[in-house]
């Protein structure tokens, strides 16, 4: 018997894939990452798909929090009023 590294259900020693997942048997699973970083997101497919799913959801974590700060952010600059004046004493810092 085989164990499938991703489900961990045995399978036959013939067997090229996980009978309940479908997952390559001969393929290692990924480890976890001790760090994972917004830059990362700009790695091609090729190098994401070797990534550890808890990985891949960290990371999506990170560029949703971005992507809603920038939201945040135009949003506060639409609201604000189109005649306010900065003060001359904050312009010269």
């Amino acid at each position: 018997m085989i164990c499938c590294s991703y489900c961990e259900t045995e399978n036959q020693e013939n067997d090229k894939h996980c009978s309940f997942c479908g997952a390559e048997l001969k393929r290692l699973r990924p480890k976890v990452r001790e760090f994972i970083y917004l830059e990362l997101y700009e790695r091609p497919f090729q190098e994401l798909e070797i990534f550890h799913t808890y990985d891949l959801f960290v990371l999506l974590r990170l560029v949703r929090a971005e992507k809603t700060k920038s939201y945040d952010l135009m949003r506060t600059v639409q609201k604000a009023p189109e005649d306010v004046e900065i003060d001359k004493d904050l312009k010269e810092i």
